[in-house]
């Protein structure tokens, strides 16, 4: 799959790490319901532009990637065309939550802070977060990070992950995004960054001699579909969705096209995460 990416724009696309932030009940929209979905005739799905391969513009200018082709079956077997409206990662919550979009296909990892915001589904896909860096940098263990620069995305999954598994002396540079992240790993500003599995995809794109490779795995994030809070019936149909296009092999295939790989296990249980409407 050939991603619309030059080494310029590599910095401006990195894995989506995350935002979570408490926010007033007072703006929490009113629940859609599928019937009211229907009367539209739409179903409108945030999703991300710039993060091949999860939602990015292709060259045609379509908005392409995997969360879209997922989007699209989740549209289908509701019988409603789906209205993609892209953001960027620092608005996804809140377009949800004021009603601008009904779901999120946005590579939302699913982690605790935001289960107590959003509503999550069964998760759909799932990567590593990771630790990258030179070829040539011997780096087999978490001890190995002593001494060295890491850089993350401020606030993001990496930056907790890391923070909780570098050892005495390693050096953790936060910076606002992961743009930023990315470009310090390629000026040498940090010796190895906090990343996910698809930034080394993307890099490998633009820069196919890119001295860089996975060096640790930290930890597994879990995209999960977000809507609003308390919508029983939605959050139902959506988990019935998933769980019918992964029986289906539909899932898988979307895996392997955007990730050259088969869909991995999927958890049915994430701690202080649930996956359907209390």
């Amino acid at each position: 799959m050939k991603f619309p990416m030059s080494r310029r724009r590599l910095v401006q696309i990195a894995a989506s790490a995350a935002l979570v932030a408490s926010m007033p009940l007072a703006m929490h929209a009113a629940a859609q319901s599928i019937e009211d979905i229907k009367k539209r005739g739409t179903q409108r799905v945030g999703v991300l532009s710039e993060l091949p391969p999860w939602g990015f513009v292709s060259d045609q200018g379509k908005n392409v990637g995997y969360d879209i082709d997922v989007a699209e079956l989740i549209g289908k077997k509701l019988g409603v065309k789906v209205e993609l409206v892209p953001m960027n990662v620092a608005a996804r919550i809140a377009q949800l939550m004021t009603g601008k979009v009904d779901l999120l296909l946005a590579t939302m990892g699913m982690y605790p802070d935001r289960a107590k915001v959003v509503q999550f589904s069964k998760p759909y896909a799932a990567l590593s977060i990771i630790v990258a860096g030179k070829k040539s940098d011997n780096i087999t263990k978490l001890e190995d990070l002593a001494g060295k620069k890491v850089g993350v995305t401020r606030a993001a999954a990496q930056d907790t992950a890391i923070t909780q598994a570098a050892p005495k002396g390693a050096t953790i540079q936060r910076f606002d995004d992961d743009a930023a992240v990315v470009q310090a790993l390629l000026a040498g500003q940090s010796d190895v960054i906090g990343a996910n599995t698809t930034y080394l995809m993307n890099i490998r794109k633009a820069m196919p001699d890119a001295p860089f490779e996975q060096k640790l795995v930290i930890s597994r994030q879990y995209m999960g579909v977000a809507m609003r809070p308390g919508n029983k019936e939605l959050n139902t149909r959506i988990n019935q969705i998933i769980d019918e296009i992964k029986a289906s092999g539909e899932l898988n295939a979307i895996s392997k096209k955007w990730i050259n790989q088969d869909l991995p296990e999927l958890v049915t249980e994430l701690p202080g995460v649930p996956f359907t409407v209390q």
